[in-house]
């Protein structure tokens, strides 16, 4: 008796039960500010709590969220900025803006994020404690403004109303147009003769007097 043959796909088998395995432990994981700023390095930390505070005090509305990745920000359900610390020594800011609106002269620590997240935006990298504390008052001021910006865009977007339809002006009814048309009846007589019955209205009385100058000219 032959051995039935099944044909088990064990790699695809593993990488589901690895997927399972982490969206469990994901459920049991908490992610709060405690998570993000833990292990991390005392300036990313520090730099972290002054984005956080410039953010939150733009609007009152803006929601602040604690996700796996990153912190997230978002004004009335729309995200416009996040912030990811770096377990190396580096701290990210991505916010909602496109490159090219930010001019022609841009720091080397902003480049365009769109095409490797897939959706417009920039990246603002902190990748050197020395270079950031050389030049934290102009890094800063930058990045706050570029925020800004990208919270005030996202702010229109969310105010913006539909432009109200035209008042549509009431248009009075067509009134009808009598049409009348000009008659024309041939009697004869026994004597011979025709009588000519020409009916028109004394509207068109130019029309009667055209006729006539046509007929006597013929």
């Amino acid at each position: 008796m032959e051995k039935e043959v099944v044909d088990y796909d064990f790699q695809s088998q593993f990488l589901e039960e690895r997927k399972n395995k982490i969206s469990e432990r994901s459920n049991f994981m908490k992610f709060d500010e405690e998570y993000h700023i833990k292990n991390r390095l005392e300036w990313t930390v520090d730099l972290y709590y002054e984005l956080d505070r410039y953010i939150l005090s733009l609007d009152k509305d803006i929601r602040k969220e604690y996700l796996q990745s990153y912190v997230k920000f978002s004004f009335r359900g729309l995200l416009f900025c996040y912030i990811a610390i770096r377990k190396v020594e580096n701290l990210r800011v991505w916010a909602k803006i496109a490159y090219s609106k930010l001019g022609e002269k841009i720091p080397l620590f902003i480049r365009d994020y769109s095409a490797i997240n897939r959706r417009t935006g920039v990246l603002i990298s902190f990748d050197n404690k020395r270079e950031f504390f050389d030049n934290k008052e102009a890094m800063l001021e930058t990045t706050f403004g570029i925020i800004r910006r990208a919270f005030q865009e996202t702010e229109n977007k969310k105010e913006r109303k539909k432009t109200p339809l035209k008042t549509i002006t009431k248009v009075e009814p067509v009134k009808q147009i009598e049409i009348f048309r000009p008659s024309l009846n041939l009697v004869i007589d026994n004597n011979g003769y025709i009588d000519i019955h020409f009916k028109i209205k004394k509207s068109q009385r130019e029309l009667l007097e055209r006729i006539l100058q046509e007929t006597i000219l013929k």
